[in-house]
């Protein structure tokens, strides 16, 4: 019984290194296609934290909560949908140890669609004295269609690349045989938790009779999604 499955093993190894041998045999072109897009963000996190600190225990955390609620309804965020708590901590280790005062601190994320509502929160909460507020993370929700997108244009200008190689040659370009894709880490970085711009409104010289607005426009820079693929096509 052994025998018989040692025989069906080889066999099998010998079947698959032929039909891999007879593939490898066939001429064969190599080549490499790209393809990207920009696209804006269109779901931005806002981290939000609130410390007695930074009050100087003037307002508990209870009431900067409250104060931040009231003003992010004010702007339109839908606390319950678009509001979650992260953690809550207080310095009570470090008063037991210096003799120091207390205070709570409890961190906040803010999910929001656009530039003009994250530039609405910044400006909303500042006017309320919270400053404590950054960007901790942005992306484009149809980022998965988009990059399934852009694969297939790779694809396909690897293959028209193919073409412009074969063509003087009087011969076709056949099925493919490997496709290899090559993830970029960098662009998988780019703009998640960067990619801000601060527009001051002047678009050019500002002159001194110009005043400064009062108020900063954000906007994001557009996240770029990119596809690199290796792809062999059979030449006929």
């Amino acid at each position: 019984m052994k025998q018989l499955l040692y025989a069906l093993l080889a066999f099998a190894s010998v079947n698959s290194f032929s039909q891999t041998k007879n593939s490898i045999d066939k001429p064969f072109i190599e080549v490499s296609g790209q393809a990207d897009t920009l696209v804006l963000p269109n779901k931005i996190w806002i981290n939000v934290l609130l410390s007695e600190k930074d009050s100087k225990g003037k307002k508990s955390v209870e009431d900067l909560e409250k104060d931040m609620f009231s003003k992010l309804k004010e702007i339109g965020i839908n606390i319950e949908k678009e509001v979650t708590i992260n953690d809550m901590s207080s310095n009570f280790k470090n008063y037991l140890l210096k003799q120091n005062d207390i205070f709570k601190s409890k961190s906040y994320s803010i999910i929001v669609k656009n530039a003009i509502e994250t530039s609405n929160v910044f400006i909303g909460l500042e006017k309320i004295g919270i400053s404590n507020v950054r960007i901790e993370k942005i992306e484009n929700i149809d980022e998965k269609k988009i990059k399934l997108l852009i694969n297939g244009k790779a694809i396909l200008n690897a293959k028209l690349t193919a073409e412009s190689f074969t063509k003087p040659l009087n011969q076709k370009v056949g099925n493919s045989i490997q496709i290899s894709n090559f993830e970029d880490i960098s662009q998988q970085l780019y703009g998640r938790a960067a990619g801000i711009v601060v527009n001051t409104g002047y678009g050019g010289k500002r002159y001194e009779s110009e005043s400064a607005p009062s108020e900063p426009v954000i906007e994001f820079e557009k996240i770029k999604i990119s596809s690199s693929v290796q792809v062999r096509f059979l030449i006929e």
